[in-house]
């Protein structure tokens, strides 16, 4: 243990987990140079995962050698407020990013809150106990974290406008909002936002059902420097939001008006609306419009044209797009990565062979109930984009020439779907696959795999 600390903690502990130091900790338990170790550990900042749930006899640990993260995932269904309080020596003391998840009470959330002094962003994704309101973790929020950048604040049907005029009022550096489904949000909480949290960067309202045009408006006004934009299933916005986003947040970057369905462009001022998108937010590189069911081509040749480095387009469900929207997409957005056509029902082989010679970069491709769509399709897909990884064909007219060109040519596919396909020869193939040697498995079982593929790797998923 005659490492210098700086090197010990900043060439060496950076590369371990926090499970390789406990077992290090563990396997030094009898030796002599323990306390040596114990030494050098204590104080040490890692980054933590946000992603994986951390348990809590690791909490416990953390606490007794002075070991810090910079994110902490907590899963309350695990948690209880005694083994927190118990075992809490300073563990929050460097948390910079904090996840709540399972069924908290608000005196826990509450703790946690008052004693991160560093935090700069919180995801509370959970169910509040009965008899606890979120406003009082909304209001510590607002009290201990004026620095706060970023919040999430998923399901919870307990958030009401006033937990957020308290956010916006006191956090004014936030840049991102995400406040999904919650359906007792209104304008007042949003237009509070765009006032006093002039430099957001990215907002999500999805499912928040009462959200109108005067929040999106306001937000548009006053937070010219929006990147990316959620409102879906806000059912009672119209173009005039999406006007006015256009206009003012110039360099917006994704925009999901999924089920807006009052959004169409078969007015002038929606067709201006739609327009005014591609012309205006050049930069766009993700668009959804699922289920904007009066959208034509008029909107997404215009959207080609203008939006050029567009990776993702969804337009599932607009059921009058034609093959002329999807050639001028190929034309135009050659960097695409990802399409969705759930039910376009009228888009044929034409504009998917025209995606697979000028988008050869697609990964994923999801054709879902394009009744038109045959092997011709899938085998130039297959054929010209190689590293595709997701593909969804139900309910197309496909047969088992497509499987044997997917098998043959796509080795790196982590997902396919087949439901609903009555060209093929077997019900047992109308399925999903998520491997490339699952589907492989599946076609040999039934004598249709070529000779020269049995022995061709496979890659698994990841």
């Amino acid at each position: 243990m005659k490492l210098p600390d700086d090197i010990f903690r900043l060439e060496l502990l950076q590369y371990l987990t926090v499970y390789d130091i406990v077992r290090l900790d563990t396997a030094c338990i009898n030796h002599k140079y323990r306390p040596h170790l114990l030494e050098k550990i204590s104080g040490v900042i890692l980054t933590g995962d946000k992603d994986g749930s951390m348990k809590a006899s690791l909490f416990t640990w953390l606490g007794m050698r002075r070991i810090y993260f910079i994110k902490m995932n907590l899963n309350f269904n695990i948690f209880t407020r005694s083994n927190i309080e118990n075992n809490y020596v300073d563990q929050f003391r460097h948390t910079q990013h904090v996840v709540m998840k399972g069924t908290i009470r608000d005196d826990i959330a509450m703790f946690i809150i008052s004693h991160s002094p560093c935090l700069q962003s919180i995801d509370i994704s959970c169910k509040f106990d009965f008899g606890f309101q979120i406003i009082e973790t909304l209001q510590s929020i607002a009290e201990h974290c004026t620095g706060l950048q970023s919040l999430s604040i998923n399901d919870c049907s307990q958030i009401t406008d006033n937990g957020l005029i308290t956010i916006s009022e006191h956090c004014l550096n936030l840049q991102s909002l995400k406040v999904y489904n919650c359906h007792q949000i209104t304008d007042a909480s949003i237009i509070s936002i765009s006032t006093h949290c002039t430099g957001l960067q990215s907002l999500n309202l999805c499912g928040c059902d009462q959200i109108r045009d005067a929040s999106i408006i306001s937000i548009s006004t006053h937070c010219s420097g929006l990147q990316s934009l959620d409102v879906g299933y806000c059912r009672q916005l119209t173009d005039a939001s999406i006007i006015s986003i256009s206009t003012h947040c110039t360099g917006l970057q994704s925009l999901d008006l999924g089920r807006c369905n009052q959004i169409t462009d078969t007015s002038i001022i929606t067709d201006a609306s739609i327009i005014s998108i591609s012309t205006h937010c050049t930069g766009l590189q993700r668009l959804h419009l699922y289920n904007c069911v009066q959208i034509t081509d008029a909107s997404i040749i215009s959207i080609s044209i203008h939006c050029t480095g567009l990776q993702s387009f969804h337009l599932g469900y607009c059921q009058r797009i034609t093959d002329a929207s999807i050639i001028s997409i190929s034309n135009f957005c050659t960097g695409l990565l990802s399409l969705n056509l759930w039910s376009c029902r009228m888009i044929t082989d034409t504009s998917i062979i025209s995606i697979s010679t000028h988008c050869t970069g697609l990964q994923s491709l999801y054709l879902r109930g394009c009744h038109q769509i045959s092997d011709a399709s899938i085998i130039s897909i297959t054929e010209k984009c190689a590293g595709l990884k997701r593909l969804d064909v139900s309910y197309t007219r496909i047969t088992d020439a497509s499987l044997i060109a997917i098998a043959k040519n796509c080795t790196g596919l982590q997902y396919l779907c087949t439901y609903g396909c009555n060209g093929l020869s077997s019900h047992k193939l109308c399925d999903e696959f998520k491997s490339v040697s699952e589907l492989r498995n599946a076609i040999s079982s039934f004598h249709y795999l070529p000779s020269d593929l049995t022995s061709t790797s496979c890659c698994s998923i990841h």
